[in-house]
């Protein structure tokens, strides 16, 4: 029973690093990918037709 304590017990801290590693990378992966969806529209600009029209009607 001791030896399963001490393979346990220096097999612990390496799984939980790892496990924190791979949490993070997939995070951030995540997160890179969550700005490259083509579902995500940038603003559209709506052209300013009141000043368009008045130099327009100058010229």
């Amino acid at each position: 029973m001791e030896a399963l304590t001490d393979v346990l017990s220096a097999l612990i801290p390496p799984a939980v690093v790892g496990g924190a590693f791979i949490f993070g990378v997939v995070k951030l992966v995540r997160s890179e990918a969550a700005g490259r969806r083509p579902n995500r529209q940038a603003p559209v600009e709506k052209p300013n037709l009141i000043g368009k029209s008045a130099e327009s009607s100058q010229r």
